[in-house]
């Protein structure tokens, strides 16, 4: 479904619409994240020079969602309580709200529901051994940051897409009709932008595309279905969750189970133990 030269027609078709660059000290804190030396003082610093996101990550450190028993009220704090990886997760959360079409409508509700989806893709993924819950959670959190960018250049987008894809049945198909792209294919160019690991940007490119699993070959193929399997799992989740429709679970049901290696009881167990996180949110 997506090819190179997606990529390339997505620039085209783009021309005009500022991609939001990844912020300086998320750049600074992923990297010291990553490192094999990383120090939460050093990052607590790095984090402090951006009022924009440090103060942003409090408010979240400290919300039900994340649970903690005691309130934290410094940087170096929140790190010490959620760990390195789960403070550049928390960071990216702040960042994408703060830099990707802020001032569009509606944006609170699609990035609660991507928040959400992020947080049902990190459970799924504590699920399935040798894979990353930190990860999971930067896919389910980007997987649609496709969608404000043409939601900000095209003003009537969400209407034509709806009424489109209710016809063709795939999202992608009806963009790609529409626009000449598709928000996977923008989602993907902001992944890169934001220099996100390279198979989470394809994870993310290929997400509607179900002809994934018949293309693994080798051990980033296999990775890639992970992400796309979880991310497929945790929106048919959270849409419950929320009474939204779900056209593409049915399709997708059995070869997400299979690649996860889920029984549909153990995956009805952990939609119910999800739904309960969610609810107590």
């Amino acid at each position: 479904m997506h090819a190179e030269l997606d990529i390339n027609a997505a620039r085209q078709v783009l021309s005009g619409i500022h991609l939001p660059p990844c912020p300086a000290a998320l750049l600074a804190a992923m990297k010291e994240a990553r490192s094999a030396d990383a120090d939460p003082v050093r990052m607590a610093r790095l984090i402090g020079q951006d009022v924009g996101l440090s103060a942003p990550m409090l408010k979240l450190a400290n919300s039900p969602h994340f649970g903690l028993r005691n309130k934290v009220s410094s940087v170096q704090q929140a790190i010490t309580v959620l760990g390195l990886r789960n403070t550049v997760n928390l960071l990216s959360n702040v960042a994408l709200r703060a830099n990707v079409a802020p001032n569009l409508a509606g944006m609170n509700e699609f990035w609660s529901r991507s928040s959400m989806t992020a947080f049902a893709a990190s459970r799924i993924a504590a699920q399935v051994p040798g894979v990353s819950c930190d990860d999971a959670y930067t896919v389910g959190l980007f997987h649609d940051c496709g969608t404000p960018v043409l939601m900000q250049k095209y003003p009537g987008y969400l209407k034509d897409i709806d009424e489109m894809s209710r016809i063709s049945g795939n999202i992608c198909v009806a963009e790609n009709l529409r626009y000449s792209t598709t928000h996977a294919v923008v989602g993907n160019l902001l992944a890169r932008n934001w220099l996100l690991p390279l198979n989470i940007c394809r994870a993310i490119l290929r997400h509607h595309d179900i002809t994934v699993f018949s293309s693994v070959a080798d051990q980033a193929s296999i990775e890639v279905c992970n992400w796309i399997s979880i991310v497929q799992a945790a929106e048919y989740i959270v849409d419950s969750h929320l009474y939204l429709r779900n056209d593409e679970w049915a399709m997708w049901q059995q070869l997400v189970l299979e690649h996860l290696q889920f029984s549909r009881r153990e995956f009805d167990e952990l939609r119910s133990d999800i739904t309960s996180m969610l609810n107590a949110d």
